[in-house]
């Protein structure tokens, strides 16, 4: 399942889009803006920065900006970095596979499993370009 992870890198990494690389954006500030402490911010960053997605520079006009490039990055490479893996379903797994019900739990396990294999590849076929432009597209449409 998703966790606040998630969200908070998506709002994180949309926002750092849209700004130059010689503007990051601090820790502190971010963590206002979306009203998250700064310690679990700086653990999704971290997260994101190990996989590539962010950096940071330090000092004087230091903080936080994007080191991947939008074009390559997909919902899913964003979601395993925020939350270090995914699993829509996560029961069953623990249910012994014998006896009278065997052949449900197997089954249903199974269901869960493909399930899961869909989402994750609707996940990698959403580029996080896609969603930008598709904001634009609702920022403009509400100015007219």
């Amino acid at each position: 399942m998703f966790s606040s992870k998630t969200y908070l890198a998506l709002l994180v990494v949309l926002e750092l889009s849209q700004r130059e690389r010689s503007a990051p954006l601090t820790s502190r500030h971010l963590a206002r803006q979306y009203n998250v402490s700064k310690r679990y911010l700086e653990v999704v960053f971290n997260n994101l920065a190990k996989a590539g997605i962010i950096s940071s520079k330090r000092g004087i006009g230091g903080g936080y900006f994007l080191a991947s490039d939008i074009d390559k990055l997909n919902i899913y490479d964003l979601s395993m970095a925020a939350e270090g893996g995914i699993k829509i379903f996560a029961g069953g797994e623990y249910l012994d596979e014998e006896g009278d019900r065997a052949g449900l739990i197997r089954d249903i396990n199974l269901f869960w499993n493909d399930l899961n294999e869909e989402v994750m590849e609707k996940l990698k076929s959403h580029k996080l370009s896609d969603l930008v432009s598709r904001l634009s597209d609702l920022k403009e449409m509400y100015y007219i």
